[in-house]
């Protein structure tokens, strides 16, 4: 498997490979364009020997819904190669793509990302003007001194907030209060000041306000909670304004044998989960079990920390937690099981204290000495396990805003944002692990019994019992029943006359094996239906079960000679 950093050709070329080379197993298409005209693409991996799609239970996977967040690309294109290469392999690949279905959007922020990839540029998710209708002046990220990377600038200045370390200088750290008597900095990252209108020389850090031309957040632009600019930056002019998340909104709702769901973002090294709206109880007690023991299986494959958004973000602060996010919407608007995956963990491999096992408001009450701590072990193991590839020496540049500054710093693309491309295949199977263990949890449909009992000359009893062999039910999740989402449906085909019955007929959700007490009968995971039928001895027929989330078994039977 390819453990790799894909431009936008480079993917589609590896897409078309895999789907040409396993056509029995992958499909790829195009679900919609992005603004700069780019396709999006979708995976659907299954298979088709052993039923449609559409008649399993699915996982849907997204990545790279932020421009910079280019490992959960790569984490998104390993798995697809490892699903359909391993395939026929390992037990694991094999049953995920024989009993259920695998979807996967490896990435959505294309133009943004290609960007990323290719010039020093970074952005949130679009590089499209937002918020403004006119190009604002004012400070802007940039490679000032062309080495080909946006990293940290440090301007001398009496009112400067930052000292050099004295322990490691590579580290600037806070000016204490009372200090005097030293050289002090600024530092921000590495830029140049804008100004459309040249009308002449103007003091240069009272206008280096940040002109924030590209401030589009595609995670904050879902219908959920939806807050509008002033209410969460990032948000955009309305829900779904953007063609992107159009798309991806289109797709899930076509396809509604989704059951599960995981978001590839980086970085902190956790499994985020639901809730985020509060602590635990305001989940059901059923999906509490069901996303923190989700959650825990993840752990153990992944080695990554978990923790619901609300534990690992929440301040204290914010009126509403993310307001617009994609698994909010996934659960809370269609009752799906999801998590948000965040790849990569520099702060946990470096020895320092990280939201993904502390928690933001942890961080938050550390004192400026504890951060700065912290820091320290960051540069150290940079230094040591990267050395001139990820930690960048202060050197001189004269610029044309500030004047002598200092450019340097750790790498904020293939360092802190994502791993350095030897660390990546790491990632990509750490988590794919999880992506398998997620897709195996979804509802599998298997008929226990199916018996035609004869009552007279043609005339006979159809008994049929179905249970579910997944984790979790056939309503993915609590809320999935509280949305009263589609059930079970028993259905007799043939050539036959009823006498009593109905068919299709409701039969409900079935809990999953997940969803059970402890140590009780099994009676919420099995339902049956019932036939009284007038048909020709010896005839053919078909018993199927089939749900939404659930896929579709059936079995055929004869009537009894």
């Amino acid at each position: 498997m390819q453990a790799r950093y894909w431009t936008y050709d480079e993917m589609w070329a590896e897409l078309r490979r895999l789907a040409v080379a396993n056509s029995q197993l992958m499909r790829v298409e195009v679900i919609g364009q992005s603004r700069q005209g780019r396709d999006i693409a979708a995976v659907t991996l299954t298979d088709a020997a052993f039923g449609n799609p559409e008649d399993k239970a699915a996982v849907f996977v997204d990545a790279n819904i932020h421009a910079g967040e280019v490992s959960g690309n790569a984490v998104a294109m390993y798995w697809i190669q490892w699903c359909v290469e391993q395939y026929g392999h390992d037990p694991e690949a094999t049953e995920l793509l024989r009993s259920h279905t695998v979807y996967v959007v490896p990435r959505i922020a294309v133009d943004g990302a290609e960007l990323y990839l290719t010039t020093p540029a970074r952005f949130r998710s679009s590089p499209h003007l937002y918020p403004h209708s006119q190009t604002p002046d004012g400070f802007v990220e940039d490679d000032v001194n062309g080495d080909g990377r946006v990293l940290m600038m440090r301007v001398p200045a009496d009112d400067g907030g930052y000292a050099i370390d004295e322990i490691d200088p590579r580290v600037m750290r806070p000016r204490r209060p009372g200090e005097f008597g030293g050289t002090y900095y600024h530092v921000f990252p590495e830029g140049r000041i804008d100004r459309a209108a040249k009308t002449g020389p103007l003091p240069a850090l009272p206008t280096a306000k940040a002109a924030r031309r590209h401030g589009m957040d595609f995670n904050r632009n879902f219908p959920i909670r939806w807050a509008g600019e002033t209410g969460q930056r990032g948000a955009g002019p309305y829900p779904l304004s953007e063609p992107e998340l159009r798309a991806l909104a289109d797709f899930i709702h076509r396809h509604p044998n989704i059951s599960a769901y995981a978001a590839l973002h980086t970085s902190g090294g956790v499994i985020l989960r639901q809730p985020s709206t509060g602590d635990d109880s305001v989940l059901s007690e059923v999906d509490r079990a069901l996303f923190t023991q989700v959650a825990t299986i993840g752990e153990q494959v992944s080695g990554y920390f978990s923790g619901s958004n609300y534990e690992k973000f929440a301040t204290g602060h914010e009126k509403v937690l993310m307001p617009g996010a994609a698994d909010d919407w996934m659960y809370d608007h269609l009752g799906i099981l999801g998590f948000t995956i965040e790849i990569w963990d520099l702060d946990g491999r470096a020895g320092a204290r990280g939201y993904g096992e502390h928690g933001m408001r942890a961080l938050l009450a550390l004192s400026p000495e504890e951060i700065l701590e912290d820091e320290r072990k960051v540069y150290a193991y940079v230094a040591q396990e990267f050395g001139a590839d990820g930690l960048f020496d202060w050197t001189p540049f004269e610029h044309p805003d500030f004047g002598p500054v200092d450019i340097g710093g750790l790498d904020p693309k293939f360092v802190i944002q994502n791993p350095p491309l030897r660390l990546l295949p790491e990632e990509c199977q750490k988590v794919s692990a999880f992506l398998t263990k997620l897709g195996l949890s979804t509802a599998k449909l298997t008929i226990a019994d199916a018996t035609c009992e004869r009552v007279e000359d043609g005339v006979y009893r159809i008994v049929a019992e179905v249970g579910n062999a997944g984790f979790l039910p056939t309503s993915s999740t609590d809320k999935g029943k509280q949305l009263l989402l589609e059930g079970i449906r028993a259905e007799l085909i043939g050539p036959y006359e009823m006498i009593a019955g109905v068919s299709p007929q409701p039969i409900g959700h079935l809990d999953g094996y997940g969803a059970r007490n402890r140590y009780a009968p099994p009676a919420q995971q099995r339902a049956y239906a019932e036939w009284l039928i007038r048909a020709a001895e010896g005839a053919q027929l078909t018993v199927s079960f089939a749900g939404p989330r659930a896929g579709r078994v059936s079995q055929e039977i004869r009537t009894a000679k």
